[in-house]
């Protein structure tokens, strides 16, 4: 078999080594370079929020301290370019520190391994500026001998803008409105602070998977609590928290407000209305059958109550509330002093009037000469705890 020689630089195969597609091991290197990438990269960061595009998809960084956040964008910009800058051949391709691809000698055909680092910057303005040397090994055919290592530098520039949630927030937009009231009273402030607290926990949890779920503005009304919203889903997923921390009803409103110009189609803003129950810890309510309460605790699950007649907790859940037809009473509360106790009654003095009157003895400890807060209802008194 007679001797064959490199195309392009004349030197044997008994001297070059085996021929890849007509070329000795160095001029194959030469001709088939791996890393097809630009000597400047573009990229962009939220001067306003941080956030920076990811595969065409705008994210939150995992930092804001503002050094660390530059060479996070440009990092970012720079290992999508790299995957998508090699050599069709590189089926398998790895990120390794400099140090570990120093030590690299061996690799199967297709597999490349790359490092990166920054070699110069500026960034005290904006665009910040970051060079990074690139440095590649790999294999692209079997009868290689020696490695591709190729080494280039990539300028990266990562300039400013405003990402579209925060060009929306700045502009005012909402797309929802998320109505907080409780039925047939206003919110009291003890209920306005534990929304607002779990509005804002729940709205940064929401913000990590649904971009648009700001609050754009928060109105503090007489009946309530309005929060504006930038989506509709994070407006139900609010609601649906509140719900389960205090019990409620859910509904949604409509109202049309234009025409999207690109699609042409109708534009809606949703109102989504969480109304929290009318019970509040300390309320006296009955059921149907005549059984006075007082409220202890009030949940998404339903209500706490203490039976006056037994003195016993119990718990109805909210199908059971309304089933039972569970609901406030008028009363009248009073403040008593216990004179007399004895097996079966207990006399009382109201601190008002000063007049005396029994009750059947409860279930409790009591004490004579101390003051008791009492209520009626219906024309029953009944005897609540010890007035602190």
């Amino acid at each position: 078999m007679s001797e064959r020689f490199c195309y392009r630089c004349g030197i044997s195969e008994s001297e070059g080594g085996p021929l890849i597609e007509g070329l000795c091991q160095v001029c194959f290197r030469k001709e088939n370079p791996v890393l097809l990438i630009d000597g400047e990269i573009n990229t962009e960061l939220c001067q306003n929020c941080g956030s920076y595009k990811k595969r065409g998809v705008w994210v939150d960084p995992h930092t804001y301290e503002l050094d660390e956040l530059v060479f996070e964008v440009a990092e970012n910009a720079l290992l999508e370019v790299i995957g998508d800058s090699l050599d069709e051949r590189v089926r398998e391709f790895g990120i390794i520190s400099p140090e570990e691809l120093e030590e690299i000698e061996e690799l199967s055909a297709g597999r490349a391994v790359i490092a990166f680092q920054p070699v110069d910057w500026h960034i005290e303005y904006f665009p910040a500026i970051i060079t990074y040397e690139i440095r590649v090994k790999a294999r692209l055919h079997e009868l290689q001998y020696e490695l591709h290592d190729e080494v280039k530098y990539v300028t990266v520039y990562v300039r400013q803008t405003v990402c579209p949630r925060c060009s929306r927030f700045l502009g005012g937009y909402f797309e929802a409105i998320l109505q907080v009231r409780a039925e047939d009273r206003p919110l009291t402030e003890e209920e306005r602070k534990v929304i607002g607290k779990l509005v804002e926990e729940k709205v940064d949890e929401i913000m990590r998977k649904d971009r648009m779920g700001f609050i754009q503005d928060t109105i503090e009304k007489e009946e309530g609590l309005d929060f504006y919203m930038g989506s509709t889903s994070s407006a139900r997923k609010l609601a649906q928290a509140i719900k389960e921390k205090f019990g409620g009803t859910i509904s949604e409103a409509y109202e049309l407000v234009g025409l999207d110009r690109q699609t042409s189609r109708e534009v809606y803003r949703t109102s989504v209305s969480i109304r929290i129950p009318k019970f509040q810890k300390g309320d006296i309510v009955a059921d149907k059958r005549g059984n006075v309460y007082e409220v202890e605790r009030v949940d998404g699950k339903g209500l706490s109550l203490r039976n006056l007649s037994t003195r016993e907790s119990e718990h109805r859940d909210w199908k059971t509330v309304k089933r039972e037809g569970i609901d406030t009473v008028e009363s009248e509360k009073s403040e008593a002093m216990v004179t007399s106790i004895t097996p079966t009654e207990i006399q009382l003095m109201d601190m008002k009037t000063y007049e005396t009157y029994e009750l059947e003895k409860p279930d409790m400890d009591l004490r004579e000469g101390e003051i008791y807060r009492i209520v009626e209802v219906r024309g029953r008194k009944y005897l609540l705890d010890r007035k602190e």
